[in-house]
């Protein structure tokens, strides 16, 4: 079992490593270090995130050395380099068998196994652009992470897809990627789906695919953890509080889980699963009055 003290003390080391400075600064190009510090604080204490980092950005420096007589290169040739290194040399790959294990949002697990998901490979393929001098962003696109380059300000920007060996996405492609995730809805693509995503939203994004998974694989400790740490870089979150009630009802606490869900109604009271949430509030309440 997790305890109240150990729970309390991995908060308290997240809130140090990561969520006073994410909170402070708008620095996306720290995102790798963030996410191991997930990795470390949810399943890996021993992880030297530090040296984790020098493993990827030598393998940034050993790109730049490979191209450094061929700059400046344009940004889609650019593209093309670090698309050749990181899938056809280092044999990167999205992980199709088994999307929807945790292993895939650990960082250092991606490394270690070269398969990841959208986000994931995001983030190392980002960091390794950065280490070119090339500024990538990432892009909180509906079920599946992106990264973009803007030109010429924010008026032209190219969308990469490094779940799919960094291709390049066109609006044609990124509708029919919306299709395929949100089908019979025909959802506009509009240009608020491929703003660029603060370094805190990523994090979230991040800690909520975690979450999900461990919730789903009924380990109800470590998706408490990865809540948590969601509520300490956004307290008012609505997903987290929801899940926060529920993670309560499940540990046999109904008072402190009424009151959360309570919470997240008066925030959310157009949420699309209000209906679901009042149903439970009512049986909460019902069977609070039977054992009074």
């Amino acid at each position: 079992m997790l305890g109240i003290d150990n729970l309390h003390n991995l908060i308290e080391d997240w809130k140090t490593s990561v969520v006073h400075s994410i909170i402070s600064s708008s620095d996306i190009f720290r995102l790798a270090e963030y996410s191991l510090h997930v990795s470390r604080v949810l399943a890996y204490p021993d992880l030297d995130v530090h040296e984790t980092l020098k493993k990827i950005d030598s393998m940034g420096d050993e790109l730049n050395l490979s191209i450094k007589k061929l700059m400046p290169l344009r940004p889609t040739q650019l593209i093309d380099k670090i698309n050749n290194y990181l899938y056809k040399e280092k044999e990167f790959e999205p992980n199709l068998q088994d999307y929807y294990n945790p292993l895939n949002s650990y960082l250092n697990v991606v490394l270690e196994h070269k398969t990841g998901i959208p986000i994931t490979l995001s983030i190392l393929y980002m960091r390794i652009a950065y280490n070119l001098g090339f500024m990538l962003y990432p892009v909180n696109f509906p079920s599946h992470f992106l990264l973009k380059h803007t030109l010429d300000g924010d008026n032209s920007e190219i969308i990469i897809d490094p779940f799919n060996k960094g291709r390049i996405m066109d609006d044609y492609s990124l509708k029919e990627l919306l299709d395929r995730y949100y089908p019979n809805r025909n959802i506009p693509l509009t240009r608020e789906l491929v703003e660029k995503a603060t370094a805190a939203q990523v994090i979230i994004r991040m800690l909520n695919n975690l979450k999900s998974s461990y919730y789903e694989s009924h380990d109800v400790e470590r998706a408490e953890v990865a809540n948590e740490m969601v509520m300490c870089i956004d307290q008012y979150n609505p997903d987290a509080m929801r899940d926060r009630g529920m993670i309560l009802l499940k540990k046999g606490k109904p008072t402190e889980a009424l009151e959360m869900l309570t919470s997240y109604l008066e925030i959310d009271p157009e949420a699309t699963d209000a209906d679901a949430v009042l149903d439970i509030i009512r049986q909460i309440r019902s069977a609070t009055n039977r054992n009074k």
